[in-house]
């Protein structure tokens, strides 16, 4: 990847008409805003959203869920296996929701999706969920996560040397973090980013100015987002196991693809994310659509850009793990 100015790289292009008409009539809904509601309500309603408006998913072998022991309390992985012969590449995912919002349902469709396209077997992992667990619960349990699965790779049907993480926003975050935490102990192979959280307000950047009302993602959420996560202690907004980019170890990093979303607020961050991490020595791959919002993995019934966002990660991580090592 080759250095260059975010602005030159992330040019504006207009927002894809199907997902501007569907903005719009949310909108006219005058639905009270996300922020408004109690943790699960909005819980609730983000289920729902992503049920009814992704297109169903490719069928796969299986899907069953597992509890292991976390660093708090029990954890739920949900474990996915594509109809393929093995032993098969392994994906750890980590789903999005600002740390706040998501689980293993609202990202059930992305799941079985990239199981099925980078033919691997997935383990999607449900950690703990701010306000209730505040900073570090989510990192320390994805940590535990990434932990367990590598060490239960055989047992799960897929190969070790062969494995990669992947997550979706505050899941990207997370999935990076684990990523760093394992360094000298767990080698994956590959890491997949898709709209990831990386300095979250310590330094507002133009994209949160051009996009931070009316697509999706708000301002408000997001304030909402981190003064759960991080309740009062505001300080942790620079510690590197939130804010990816006061990083010093990025070059320990696996190789990694990273997304951008050409109207979402964190658009900008993201990039900065994929060129410090290019500038540490990984192999970096960025790929920017214009015209999409964040969360837009969800909205494959309204686009298909959410579906070509997951097709060309998917591709990706295929390609990174399809060669066994000896």
């Amino acid at each position: 990847m080759t250095r260059t100015s975010i602005a030159a790289v992330l040019d504006a292009a207009p927002l894809d008409p199907a997902l501007a008409g569907f903005l719009a009539q949310a909108t006219a809904q005058g639905n009270p805003p996300l922020e408004s509601l109690p943790p699960p309500v909005a819980r609730q309603l983000y289920r729902e959203l992503a049920a009814g408006l992704g297109l169903p998913a490719p069928a796969i072998a299986s899907a069953d869920d597992r509890v292991i022991e976390g660093p708090g309390s029990p954890l739920t992985l949900r474990v996915y296996r594509p109809d393929a012969p093995g032993p098969l590449p392994l994906l750890m995912y980590v789903h999005g929701g600002g740390f706040v919002i998501g689980d293993l349902e609202t990202h059930d469709k992305v799941c079985r999706t990239l199981c099925h396209d980078v033919a691997a077997v997935v383990v999607a992992v449900d950690y703990r969920l701010a306000p209730e667990h505040p900073f570090p619960a989510a990192v320390d349990d994805v940590a535990c996560a990434l932990r367990w699965v590598a060490g239960h790779a055989h047992a799960l049907g897929a190969d070790p040397s062969r494995m990669a993480l992947a997550g979706d926003s505050a899941g990207a975050q997370l999935a990076a973090v684990a990523a760093l935490r394992s360094t000298g102990t767990i080698a994956p192979r590959a890491l997949g980013l898709i709209y990831p959280v990386a300095q979250h307000y310590s330094e507002p950047s133009p994209s949160l100015a051009e996009n931070g009302e009316g697509k999706f993602l708000t301002t408000g959420v997001m304030q909402w987002f981190i003064d759960c996560y991080l309740g009062a202690r505001q300080e942790l907004a620079r510690h590197p196991d939130f804010a990816l980019l006061q990083s010093q170890a990025l070059g320990t990093l696996p190789p990694t693809w990273l997304a951008t979303m050409g109207h979402d607020p964190l658009r900008d961050e993201g990039y900065a994310l994929a060129l410090r991490i290019a500038d540490a020595g990984v192999p970096t791959e960025h790929r920017h659509y214009a015209g999409a919002i964040h969360a837009c993995i969800h909205f494959t019934a309204v686009s298909l850009l959410g579906n070509q966002v997951m097709g060309d990660m998917a591709a990706w991580l295929r390609a990174q793990l399809s060669s066994r090592v000896s």
